[in-house]
Formats: C-alpha cells, structure tokens, sequence
C-alpha cells in the first residue's frame, strides 16, 4: 500500500479499532460487573449484539445464530411444517402477511393480505426478524401454535390458534381458459403464479402448452399476492417472453462495490407473440415484481391492477466461519434491483399502466374465489358470483391487444 493510500485509510482502520476496543470493554464490564454472573453467556451477548447492530440498518439485515442459519438453509425446498404463510416486515418493522397459501392453515383460518400478525405463542412480533418469526411459527406438524392478529383497514383485532401441517408449496395453478370471455377466434388463457420456486418455469411451460392445446391465443397470467421466491426462477419466467439475452434486470450495490450485476434471457423458448397482460396488486413483491418491471420496459406485457409492494433490496446470506466454530452467519443487504430503464423497486414499486383498485372487502372475496376448490360446494356457488373487476378489466385489455394483434398479422400478410 503506497503512502498517499495508507493515510486515507488510516482513519477508517482508527475509527475500527476505537469501535473494537468499546465493545470489548463493555464485554469486560459486564463480565466483571454484572449482578448475576451465572446468567452470563458470552455467545448469547455477543450474538445478542450483533443482532442489534445488523437490525439497525434495515428490516431485512439480521445476525443468523445456530438454529437461524440452518433453517434459512431449508426456505427454499418448499415442504415443511408450519401454518403456510408469507410475511413481510413494514417500514415501521410491523409483521405482515403477505400471502396465506391456498388451502393452507392461515389459509382457512381467514388470514388475509395485509393482516399484521402481533403475537406469535405470546411472543411480541414488534422488533422481530423475519427469520425469527418463520421459526415461531414452525414447528412439528399437529402442533397447534397460537396468533394474536390485527386487521388495519377493519380495525379488528383477532386471536387465532392454528394446527401446523406439512406445507406443500404450490407454484403455478388454475390454468384455463376463461370460456365466459371467449369471444369467436378470440380466447383468453388464465393462470396464475403463486410464487417463485425451483420448478416454476417447467409447470408454466406445461401450463401455456395446455392452455395453447385448449386454443388459447392470448394470456393472462395473475401476480397478485405473489410473495417472490426464488430470483433465478423469477428472471427465467420473465426471459420466457422477451428475446434471448434481453436484460431482466440488474442490481447496484454501493459505489465502492464490485458495481451491477446484470440478469438476462436466457434458455432456448422465448415467445415473443403471444399477448400478455399481468394481473399486480400492493401485495404483488420481489421476484412478481422483477417479472411485472421487466415485461412493462420492454414493452412485452400490459399491467393492469395496483402498484407493487416495494420489496427491491438484495440480501446475502453469507457465513462466518473463520475462526469462530459455530455455523453461524448474516443476512445482510447488498444492493437494489432495477428495471431495464433503471427505475428503481425498492420502496416504490411497479405501477400498472391500467389501474384497478379494489377494497380489502373485494381482496378477501377475490382471494377466496381463487382458492374456490378448498371450501365446500355451497361457499363455491356463492362466490362463483362475486365479480373479480381487476381480473374483468385484464381481460378487456387482452382482448383489445388480441384484436390488434390479429389485424396487424392481416395487414402484413397483404
């Protein structure tokens, strides 16, 4: 290291070492100091510190202990025992379900987007990590663990006790074509899209074959709710209808960082006809997002609904192992994804070109209809009136870009 650079590292390595040597005096003086010595556990503090010291910086850092880090290691294989919901943190660190999954037990027990869960087995959500609050909610399936919930908009409050079970995560469902809004050539293919996970984009591809078997000719595929998942599954369901190697999207980190990171097209089928309209909501996050921003640059789909949730930070899970002899690790925040155009995700969101707003009373109905199949003959011949104006709406889109679509094919064959 030349001169001129060490002295402009000399007081960023002064203010490290200033912050080492308070920490660990406060360490001693605890130790030595300390009322009850006997409850003194120098992992637990020092864990105990970090946690505080990574949650300071935005809701989605936090330290990983032991039992943390080995489960972040088994989110993303889709079974295990639980209630089957997503949550989110708020900017104001408040637990948010994001999506109860279909036919799950939050699911029957009248979860709904939006609901902010307080207490998980009598534990104050208030602070909580995410990480802490899915393994709460965990546990042996038959188990029975017990919410306190409030609903904003409604003003209620609710006190739940849910039976965990073996959560089998779905991904894509409910591909059809929506015969009531066929209309001569003109049919309308519906599928939706819960999350992102490992297989999503082969189910999507069955899903459109079928769909296309059943003459289909245009598409609608339905966003709202989904939770994001997995970020490859995300780009490859995106990279499905734009040309190869068309920018998806890309993260920036800080500006003293390794720089952008760039996701493209990738794989052999890329369907650059058929036309798309994408169903988004407030609860629509993440990888539904990265998908909803990518298919509005490029121009490839319309959307219609409401602006997205804001959830376009990047986390890392990276681990400490160097010296310290436990799997332990951190999740920490390391850059922001952004659209084709640059427009920024994070705390603002993808905003539909047609916007269709409907009340939480309209979500609740809109969600159960979707998930008809898990409620009995009765409830579903009572909602099969309810009317889903953001889903009429797309179609109407669809059905217009269809017609165009059509004719532009007649001009050019002239």
């Amino acid at each position: 290291m030349t001169a001129a650079l060490l002295a402009q590292e000399q007081p960023r390595m002064d203010e490290r070492y200033r912050s080492s040597l308070l920490f660990a005096r406060v360490m001693e003086m605890v130790r030595d100091d300390y009322v009850d010595p006997s409850g003194i556990d120098y992992d637990q503090l020092t864990f105990s510190a970090l946690d505080g010291m990574l949650s300071s910086l935005d809701p989605y850092c936090e330290f990983l202990d032991v039992a943390q880090y080995a489960e972040i290691k088994s989110e993303a294989q889709g079974v295990f025992g639980g209630i089957g919901v997503y949550v989110g943190l708020q900017k104001d660190r408040n637990l948010v379900v994001n999506m109860p999954v279909p036919g799950g037990p939050a699911f029957n027990a009248g979860l709904l987007p939006g609901d902010q869960i307080m207490e998980i087995a009598g534990l104050n959500t208030k602070g909580m990590s995410l990480t802490e609050a899915v393994r709460v909610m965990r546990g042996r399936p038959g188990s029975v663990v017990s919410l306190v919930v409030f609903r904003p908009q409604a003003k209620k409050r609710m006190e739940l006790s849910i039976a965990r079970q073996v959560i089998n995560v779905p991904t894509v469902r409910d591909a059809q074509v929506l015969s009531v809004f066929n209309e001569g050539r003109v049919k309308v293919g519906y599928l939706r899209i819960l999350q992102f996970g490992e297989h999503t984009l082969e189910e999507l591809q069955d899903a459109m074959a079928e769909l296309q078997r059943q003459g289909a000719n245009g598409l609608v595929i339905d966003l709202r709710n989904n939770p994001g998942g997995i970020l490859e599954s995300a780009v490859q369901v995106a990279g499905r209808f734009v040309k190869k190697n068309r920018v998806i999207a890309y993260t920036e980190g800080r500006e003293d960082g390794e720089g952008r990171n760039y996701y493209r097209a990738k794989g052999q089928v890329h369907d650059l006809k058929t036309p798309l309209v994408l169903l988004i909501n407030r609860h629509s996050a993440s990888g539904a997002e990265i998908v909803a921003g990518a298919l509005k640059d490029l121009g490839r789909a319309v959307l219609v609904g409401e602006t997205t949730y804001g959830k376009g930070s990047v986390q890392t899970i990276q681990p400490i192992d160097r010296g310290i002899g436990k799997p332990v690790g951190i999740r920490l925040t390391t850059a922001k994804y952004y659209t084709p155009s640059r427009q920024v995700i994070h705390e603002v969101g993808v905003s539909p070109q047609i916007e269709v707003p409907v009340t939480q009373d309209e979500e609740a109905l809109i969600l159960k209809k979707q998930n008809r199949y898990v409620l009995s003959p009765g409830e579903q011949a009572r909602l099969a009136q309810v009317e889903d104006r953001q889903l009429d709406r797309a179609v109407r889109i669809l059905q217009g870009l269809m017609i165009y679509h059509e004719n532009q094919l007649k001009l050019a064959a002239r």
